[in-house]
């Protein structure tokens, strides 16, 4: 169930500015970009008489927008996903050069090619911001992101100097639904974000048909287990990504992955310790970040786990199910369906 929120009000003062970064780009280089866009006409074109503008709630303040931007640049994945999926093809964003679809097919639609996205990053990180080159995108409006880390609150005046500039809370992977709407607000897309919900809502109801259909015991209990390394596997909680959506199917948690432990939304584990990752059926995760995880799961210490023995541990791509947004969360009700209901073969 989506539980509206707020943007928040007001302006908190920035964080001392992050160091060793591409966001140390020198102010006078910076001048000096912005007066060659500026002069050439590849930068941000002046709004058009009419065009209009309008005035929105961010994490940094009120800000003036224009009422129908047209050349967006995202600074977060999750809002990469939440632009593209209320209609928009943004300008600029940030990714993974060199990975495949510069990592973002997690959070693109199907029909969108990572590859074809314009980066202004070397990588996915919030301080990791090349504003050079996010000048010479022209983006006429640009969203980023407002974290415990700060990092793109402490460039917002340089951020703010290319186009107007809305930094949207970020408090977690619970934010995934809230986000959306976040980003809907900013556009003026508020609509599309309630069809968007409700389809979401659709297709997780028609999958919990689908299991139930399928003979599946409303209290079989499905553990998550990440893969990180060759040394530490974590439990996904139910506060995790992929554990909202697992609850959203209304499937059983192991009560040792119920709740979180400290401030994160994960168990961390030592492989000795990999039965408490048991369950009726497990799901086990991996990315990128661990190229060299296993594919599958029946020997060594995955042979003493009750899943295994009963054929029940399937291997899901961590880079979908851990990227905290609408377009990876179908996916994760798509691909949860089709093991419970065994439309998968079991990773054994």
């Amino acid at each position: 169930m989506y539980f509206s929120r707020s943007l928040r009000p007001g302006r908190r003062t920035p964080p001392a500015r992050p160091s060793g970064t591409t966001v140390t780009l020198a102010a006078s280089a910076l001048v000096l970009v912005l007066g060659v866009t500026g002069c050439s006409g590849a930068g941000p074109a002046p709004a058009s008489e009419g065009a209009g503008t309008r005035t929105v709630e961010g994490a940094n303040g009120t800000v003036e927008v224009p009422a129908d931007p047209q050349r967006i640049a995202v600074l977060w994945r999750p809002t990469l996903a939440a632009v593209t999926l209320l209609g928009h093809h943004p300008v600029a964003a940030m990714g993974t050069p060199g990975a495949p679809g510069q990592g973002l097919a997690p959070f693109l639609p199907e029909d969108v090619e990572g590859d074809m996205m314009n980066l202004v990053t070397n990588s996915p990180a919030e301080d990791d911001v090349n504003l050079e080159a996010l000048a010479l995108a022209g983006p006429d409006l640009i969203i980023g992101v407002s974290t415990q880390v700060g990092a793109q609150d402490a460039i917002e005046e340089e951020l703010s100097a290319i186009a107007p500039t809305v930094l949207l809370e970020w408090e977690g992977t619970g934010s995934w639904r809230t986000h959306l709407h976040d980003v809907a607000a900013v556009l003026g897309r508020e609509a599309e974000a309630e069809r968007a919900d409700a389809a979401y809502d659709a297709a997780v109801e028609e999958a919990r048909d689908a299991i139930g259909e399928a003979g599946v015991d409303p209290a079989t209990e499905v553990s998550l287990v990440r893969l990180q390394s060759d040394t530490e596997v974590r439990l996904e909680t139910a506060a995790s990504f992929p554990g909202q959506v697992i609850g959203d199917l209304g499937l059983a948690r192991p009560e040792g992955q119920a709740e979180p432990e400290g401030g994160t939304d994960f168990v961390p584990l030592s492989y000795e310790n990999l039965d408490r990752g048991d369950g009726d059926v497990v799901f086990v995760l991996a990315g990128s970040g661990f190229p060299d995880a296993p594919d599958t799961f029946s020997d060594g210490v995955w042979a003493g786990l009750e899943a295994v023995r009963g054929g029940r541990v399937y291997r899901f791509d961590y880079d979908v199910w851990g990227a905290s947004n609408l377009h990876a969360a179908h996916r994760i009700v798509e691909e949860a369906t089709a093991a419970l209901t065994g439309r998968t073969e079991p990773a054994l």
